[in-house]
């Protein structure tokens, strides 16, 4: 069993949301921007989102989906929509549509 795996529910969440939070105040402060350690940064996020339970993602989808559009919207502004980072963002946001959940 990984780290990952290991925490509780509560924690991975909390994980989740300050990766996600200070990425985009990241993008936010654009001069201080590393671009080395957004596709791990990215690639992080994405795997814990998808690693958490189903009726957890449904809850907090929306709000997700609303983050990764200011970063996606962040990036490009600072890279352009052809960099491989706002790239990687958009198709988080297309797989997480075309996945989108069915309403209980």
């Amino acid at each position: 069993m990984d780290k990952w795996e290991a925490m509780s529910i509560n924690r991975r969440l909390f994980d989740l949301g300050s990766r996600l939070g200070s990425l985009e105040g990241y993008l936010y402060s654009e001069e201080k921007v590393d671009k080395s350690y957004l596709k791990n940064w990215l690639r992080n996020i994405e795997n814990e989102f998808s690693q958490l339970p189903a009726g957890l993602k449904q809850e907090i989808e929306g709000d997700y989906l609303e983050i990764l559009r200011k970063v996606e919207a962040l990036l490009k502004r600072l890279y352009g929509d052809t960099d491989a980072d706002s790239l990687q963002v958009t198709g988080m946001i297309v797989t997480l549509k075309g996945q989108k959940m069915p309403q209980h």
